[in-house]
């Protein structure tokens, strides 16, 4: 459900953005400044929030092991991880910034070479709702409990919210230790157990 909730948002967005700067005109060529200023103060923002949470992880480095498995596009079989906690959030927002940065290089060709200005819009409104809607804002920022949807590993998803894939966590199954009383009992009893031949 939240999924399909987040999905309805980001189009809404989407879509809503667009609107709203066609009826303010916005786009048109004698604001074309004004929306450049726009989309470099949202893209400012984004990559100030993601290096603010890179901080906050780096300095807590978590090492608390973290074991799940992550599927493969093309392989029957899912990859087994084992990583820390901080190691984790370190590649998440590293996966968000390069992520993020590749989008930003595409928009500026499409804008500086193609003359098409919709996708400053979007990416000025889009990567934003994207990072306050994740779990590492939720956590590191807001604070929240890592449970439910901030429970990791969390859901890898595209920009527009739909899930890549889900990895699944590892629970590492342990048999109980027996006391050393039980171990000192059981040594007793097989040894009262031995044929006589071996005691002669």
């Amino acid at each position: 459900m939240n999924l399909i909730v987040d999905q309805i948002l980001q189009m809404a967005i989407v879509f809503g953005s667009i609107r709203g700067a066609t009826y303010l005109k916005i786009d048109a060529p004698e604001n074309l400044n004004q929306l450049r200023l726009i989309f470099a103060t949202a893209t400012i923002a984004y990559y100030s929030f993601c290096l603010i949470i890179r901080q906050i992880v780096n300095g807590k480095n978590d090492p608390t092991v973290l074991e799940y498995e992550e599927p493969v596009n093309g392989q029957e079989e899912p990859n087994f991880v084992k990583t820390t906690v901080g190691k984790y959030d370190q590649d998440q927002i590293f996966t968000m910034i390069k992520g993020s940065a590749t989008s930003t290089a595409i928009i500026l060709v499409l804008h500086l070479w193609f003359k098409i200005s919709q996708p400053l819009i979007i990416q000025s409104v889009l990567p934003l709702f994207t990072l306050l809607r994740s779990p590492l804002f939720g956590i590191h920022i807001l604070g929240m409990s890592t449970t439910g949807s901030f429970a990791r590993p969390w859901v890898n998803r595209s920009a527009f919210g739909n899930a890549l894939n889900q990895p699944t966590p590892v629970t590492a199954e342990t048999e109980p230790v027996p006391a050393a009383k039980e171990v000192k009992d059981a040594k007793e009893s097989k040894e009262t157990k031995k044929p006589k031949s071996e005691k002669q």
